[in-house]
């Protein structure tokens, strides 16, 4: 199965090695999938017919995004309805509205990791009920939940999620820092989940942004990696790195990763890469740094396609083929662009990653760092858009306060 990850010439899809590892992957349990909180969020309010969110109205505008009066959608079978008090920013959002490539007819409301509360339930819905809190990422063929005018008094924002990507939000932990978790931790998780043994050295370019962070947090503290190798271009990155678990992060401006990486491990190299900066030459600096026969596993569409308009010839490949290494694209896109292709294996390790980053978020092992809290409103979400797409410093996440009120419990 390859929905959630697609191999490549030199390699199986990361699927494919998980079932060696693994044959039967754990599926939650329904107390694991839902965290019930000691009684249930108050929620008096009536469903609006329609809220105004923050999107582009349109194809391939970018930024600045708009604000968009949109129907509140209504959940559809094993959907549920949620009412946003909080959610954070994403490279995917700027990149929706710059090329559009999922094909959706404008408007479209952006917006698309959740947490909330349930305000309505899809037939075929179970163990999830109204007035329910949860972290959950939005469907990306719907809308998402930024409003245009957010804070105090609100009409709210709303958005529809598959009830398998959607976990119980322990009262522990925030709705802000719930928010700041689904879109960035599955994408670490599919690439790491099972494919990190004990032991293992890790190499994570980018341990100081927002999947990247996670990621070393998940490889160290969470998989039992041995060594966790990253890099970073400033010292605020570079720190963060370190404190997210990192052993050795090097400076990508100034040293040559691949010579430092094969004096830590005696000219081997690194048993997994996992690399989410999405930059062509970086690829090929961090393809050099892979042991024979070790993996290169990648976030999104790969060496060569990251314009999205147009593929350029990359080297990746033959360096990887060179050391008879795995090359393994993980692409989140997938499961929401074709739909109708999932199957119990590929619901499961998505809910399981849901769950699992409720659970090491309470237990302290994966812990976003939120740089910096925004509200949802138009101009906040473009300036903070706008800061992400030229790689201005951000580090880890940058949340986004929707309904305070809601946010704060009241």
């Amino acid at each position: 199965m390859q929905y959630l990850v697609e191999g490549r010439p030199f390699g199986r899809s990361l699927l494919e090695i998980q079932r060696e590892i693994a044959p039967v992957l754990p599926t939650p349990s329904r107390a694991g999938h839902v965290i019930r909180r000691k009684g249930k969020m108050k929620q008096t309010q009536t469903i609006p017919e329609t809220f105004l969110g923050v999107g582009y109205t349109r194809d391939r505008a970018g930024l600045p995004l708009e604000p968009v009066r949109v129907p509140v959608p209504q959940p559809a079978a094993d959907q549920v309805l949620i009412r946003v008090a909080a959610s954070s920013l994403n490279p995917l959002e700027y990149k929706l509205a710059d090329l559009n490539f999922m094909g959706r007819t404008p408007p479209v409301v952006l917006g698309l990791d959740l947490a909330g509360v349930v305000v309505a339930v899809g037939h075929g819905v179970s163990g999830v009920a109204v007035g329910d809190a949860l972290a959950a990422m939005a469907d990306l063929n719907g809308d998402g939940g930024w409003v245009a005018t957010g804070g105090s008094g609100g009409e709210g924002g709303y958005a529809v999620a598959r009830q398998f990507l959607t976990a119980g939000k322990p009262p522990s932990l925030s709705f802000r820092d719930a928010a700041a978790l689904p879109m960035a931790f599955l994408s670490a998780f599919a690439g790491l989940y099972r494919a990190v043994q004990a032991g293992d050295t890790v190499y994570i370019p980018g341990g100081g942004g927002g999947v990247g962070h996670l990621a070393v947090q998940m490889a160290a503290r969470a998989l039992g990696a041995g060594l966790v190798i990253s890099s970073g271009s400033t010292p605020q990155s570079i720190s963060m790195a370190r404190q997210s678990g990192a052993h050795h992060v090097f400076d990508y401006k100034r040293d040559d990763i691949a010579a430092e990486i094969a004096k830590l491990t005696s000219g081997r190299g690194v048993d997994i890469v996992y690399d989410a900066t999405y930059s062509e030459q970086g690829f090929v600096e961090t393809a050099k740094t892979v042991r024979r026969g070790g993996s290169w596993i990648v976030l999104g569409v790969g060496p060569g396609k990251t314009t999205r308009l147009v593929e350029t010839r990359s080297p990746v490949d033959a360096i990887l083929a060179e050391r008879g290494a795995r090359h393994v694209n993980v692409n989140l896109l997938r499961y929401f662009s074709e739909p109708a292709t999932l199957d119990s294996e590929a619901r499961g390790l998505l809910q399981r990653g849901m769950a699992l980053a409720m659970e090491w978020a309470t237990q302290g092992l994966v812990v976003p760092h939120v740089s910096q809290i925004i509200d949802s409103t138009v101009e906040e979400i473009n300036a903070g858009l706008q800061s992400l797409k030229t790689g201005r410093g951000t580090l880890g996440k940058v949340a986004v306060i929707v309904d305070s009120d809601l946010a704060a419990g009241k």
